[in-house]
């Protein structure tokens, strides 16, 4: 059995912008829409999809549209539990200066990672949701035998740290860029 986690394709959304703290919430709306850039390639990911029975995805547009792009018609599932983890954002309370985009996502997700979720989901809900996911993903595994699973980078990489607890193989980071994947097999008798 095999599931494949990839990376979703490059997104139609402008990361040049500078904004204060309190406008990162509007960048990060306008982020969760967005589709496809139109140039975003993905010849090896063609590939690679074409090798699989299934495909599961996020209900994202980013994530829904690269599945599309890849030409899996044989979408199986598609779901929230699949999303990537929220970005938090600060309330706007406290002023601060224009600051490029790179580094609301930088300084934001560190201190998610730290503990601070406002406006998002915690720690103890998405580790909660990305294990419900591996499950799914596994069961899905079970029935079609292959599954690419189109994501996004922060989910992926706790997929695959619950697919490695359970016994599968595969790298322990599946690939940060667009359309980067790890592919992860089973080769045991009961899976958890």
């Amino acid at each position: 059995m095999k599931i494949i986690l990839m990376r979703h394709g490059a997104p139609r959304v402008r990361f040049d912008e500078k904004m204060a703290a309190a406008d990162f919430r509007h960048w990060v709306a306008r982020y969760q829409l967005a589709g496809l850039d139109e140039v975003t390639r993905c010849d090896r990911a063609l590939s690679i999809a074409r090798e699989c029975a299934a495909v599961a995805c996020s209900d994202l547009p980013r994530s829904l549209e690269s599945a599309l792009r890849l030409e899996a018609g044989n979408i199986v599932y598609s779901d929230p539990l699949m999303r990537e983890i929220d970005l938090p954002h600060g309330s706007g309370r406290w002023p601060t200066p224009p600051l490029p985009t790179a580094f609301w996502l930088v300084a934001f997700r560190a201190l998610w990672l730290m503990g601070y979720h406002g406006n998002a989901e915690g720690r103890r809900e998405v580790f909660n949701r990305a294990d419900a996911a591996a499950s799914k993903l596994v069961e899905l595994a079970r029935e079609h035998c292959s599954v690419l699973f189109v994501g996004h980078g922060m989910i992926n990489h706790l997929l695959a740290r619950e697919l490695l607890s359970r016994g599968w193989q595969g790298p322990k980071r599946p690939g940060r860029a667009h359309w980067q994947y790890g592919v992860y097999e089973y080769q045991g008798q009961a899976i958890a």
